[in-house]
């Protein structure tokens, strides 16, 4: 890579008593590399497969991968860097903290970690989800290169969109989560936005949530219905104002602690004349 000069380090796995160690202090950001999983709320899953983690260190990012993984980390690297300057124009916001992007080589690997264990009905990872646990994204590779960059730019997009809300630091962001709460589909409806372009596949789940009245309850909804209704609201508003205002939306979401005052002080009309 010509323009991206990796430093390449082995970090290997813990030997057995430091890996008890590192359990019981699990708060550890390195633990989480070295084991290749990010365990939520205590909780376990079992693992098949050992891997022995290298890095690749950049300017404002890492990548980490284990063997077989050169050639995916490479490419990973290459589509991050373009895609965050891409994201960082788009959100008018340039990210300060160091991303780090741990990469699977295959969604079986992925499944195998802890990642995404966020509730006590969640059995497994699935497909078409990108994990993301404070400055880390948690990526796997299905064989598409398409798929792949889909999920760096979720990846990062949601890193910005929480920075740019929540600050960048810890004690802003307790301060700002408690004063703004933001609905699923404001957040994952403008990641999903900003990670790949409406097609006949969005258009049809949208028409379906319309057709059936999931939507009715815009501000209530949840999960696949928040992620795309959101996506169909941010998409709106970009067709008829120009894409050049959601970053204002957002900053004057974040400084009135009230999301219907961006909307209404920004395009000059309410969210729910937006939604209706």
């Amino acid at each position: 890579m010509n323009t991206l000069k990796p430093a390449y380090h082995f970090t290997g796995l813990f030997r057995a008593g430091l890996l008890f160690f590192a359990l019981l202090f699990i708060a550890s950001s390195h633990a989480q590399f070295y084991r290749g999983s990010y365990q939520e709320f205590g909780k376990n899953r079992v693992q098949y497969d050992e891997f022995i983690w290298f890095k690749y260190k950049f300017e404002k990012f890492n990548v980490y991968f284990y063997a077989g993984g050169t050639d995916i980390a490479t490419y990973t690297a290459r589509s991050v860097k373009k895609t965050m300057e891409e994201l960082e124009e788009f959100f008018d916001y340039y990210i300060e903290t160091r991303i780090h992007f741990v990469i699977y080589n295959k969604l079986g690997h992925y499944r195998q970690s802890n990642i995404g264990l966020a509730d006590e009905n969640q059995d497994q990872n699935i497909g078409g989800v990108t994990r993301i646990a404070g400055s880390k994204v948690f990526l796997y590779y299905e064989g598409i290169h398409a798929e792949l960059e889909k999920q760096i730019r979720a990846g990062i997009s949601e890193i910005i969109i929480n920075h740019m809300m929540f600050g960048d630091n810890w004690k802003e962001m307790v301060k700002n989560s408690t004063l703004l709460t933001l609905p699923d589909w404001y957040v994952n409806g403008l990641v999903s936005y900003a990670s790949e372009p409406w097609s006949v596949r969005i258009d049809n789940r949208v028409r379906d949530g319309i057709m059936t009245g999931k939507h009715k309850k815009f501000n209530r909804l949840s999960g696949i219905d928040a992620k795309y209704a959101g996506h169909s609201l941010w998409h709106y508003i970009a067709e008829n104002y120009g894409h050049s205002v959601i970053p204002n939306i957002l900053y004057m979401s974040r400084i009135s602690r009230n999301i219907e005052s961006g909307f209404l002080f920004v395009l000059g009309v309410s969210l729910k004349t937006l939604m209706q």
